[in-house]
């Protein structure tokens, strides 16, 4: 076990800080220069680290010096939406190759969900000339609730195709670790690692587009819940807001009712602001309309952090994306003004593909505990 995890440290610090001596490895590891040779030994056997040039020092012969062989392994992030998957590589050292997509027909073999992750997953190795044999990692992020028991989906209003049990049929057919997971969640773990919530242990992440969802985030860790339902903002109860007659049957929440894409589009126009969806609308920066939505923001967001108290708020989705720093600001306000929290709430530092960008984070942690395991 502790060999394992010396391993996955060694293999972590060589990405994050670039090739390295024995010496500096040793050092950022705390461990002796002969157990750290020991660990770059396994790392080249594995044919994931080999000997990229020497490094010369104050005294003494050059050191050698290693890095990562990007090439080694490989994994495959998945956007899935209702109508289409979003798809693209990554290698080890976070390097992302080409995205493709992929149509979600009603009926026929590409709608079952299996198949469809299997192709979109081989048309973006393709489009980046990489061979199966060297996929190491699958991640998949979706709207809907993912088990934190089985890692499997629970419940999705847009995929009602997507159960229990295609997790474990992936698996067993790409023979590689397939993490299914909450699409804000996963923007959130990019936010985390490479966005606006660097260094911050506490936030919540808001998703405003065709869906409203949170992810909450609590001592570094994305919080599931029991159930993996938390941050299901868009079924918060919204007093004067229709309520969903049965949770089991397709309606939308509350909240979601409030704040979503259509009803941000159905406000516009009160507004006299045309636009052809609600993006477009905020962008054109009418006043009266960004505080209107600020305002149906801040009941959602002053929900979640009169329980969490987070000391960071971030903004993200195409509606977030298109209102910037002025909507964060008005909400800012807003929440202030109705609950006994005051957090920051800034935009996403993570506008481009935040869901595909924490598969593929999520992915690489998994190839990682693996083949240090192996």
């Amino acid at each position: 076990m502790m060999r394992e995890m010396n391993v996955r440290a060694a293999l972590g610090l060589l990405v994050e800080h670039g090739p390295l001596s024995r010496a500096e490895l040793a050092s950022l590891t705390g461990l002796s220069k002969v157990t750290t040779g020991q660990l770059l030994g396994r790392l080249g056997e594995l044919g994931l680290a080999e000997i990229v040039g020497t490094r010369s020092g104050a005294r003494g012969p050059n050191a050698e010096v290693h890095g990562i062989v990007a090439s080694a392994a490989y994994v495959v992030g998945v956007d899935v939406g209702p109508r289409e998957l979003t798809a693209s590589t990554c290698d080890l050292m976070g390097q992302e190759g080409p995205r493709v997509t992929l149509r979600v027909p009603a009926r026929g073999p590409l709608s079952d969900p299996r198949t469809a992750v299997e192709a979109v997953a081989d048309k973006a190795l393709e489009a980046a000339h990489v061979s199966r044999k060297r996929l190491r990692g699958l991640a998949i992020g979706l709207p809907g609730l993912v088990q934190p028991e089985t890692g499997d989906v629970g419940f999705s209003f847009d995929l009602p195709r997507w159960k229990e049990g295609v997790r474990d049929s992936l698996t067993a057919s790409l023979s590689i670790p397939v993490t299914i997971d909450n699409d804000v969640n996963l923007a959130a773990v990019a936010e985390h690692r490479h966005g606006a919530a660097v260094g911050v242990q506490d936030f919540v992440l808001l998703w405003v587009g065709r869906g409203i969802g949170s992810a909450i985030v609590l001592s570094g860790e994305v919080h599931r819940g029991a159930s993996g339902a938390a941050g299901e903002l868009g079924y918060l109860p919204v007093p004067g807001v229709d309520l969903p007659h049965h949770i089991s049957r397709r309606d939308k929440g509350a909240f979601q009712r409030l704040a979503g894409e259509e009803a941000i589009l159905e406000a516009a126009r009160t507004y006299g602001v045309r636009a052809a969806t609600a993006p477009e609308a905020l962008a054109a920066g009418v006043p009266a309309l960004l505080d209107d939505v600020a305002h149906r923001l801040a009941v959602g967001v002053a929900a979640v952090c009169a329980v969490v108290d987070p000391g960071l708020v971030v903004l993200t989705g195409p509606l977030a994306v298109a209102g910037g720093v002025t909507l964060c600001d008005r909400v800012a306000e807003a929440v202030a003004s109705i609950a006994p929290v005051h957090p920051k709430v800034v935009p996403t530092g993570v506008a481009d593909a935040p869901v595909l960008r924490g598969g593929h984070l999520v992915a690489l942690d998994a190839v990682r505990q693996f083949v240090a395991a192996g």
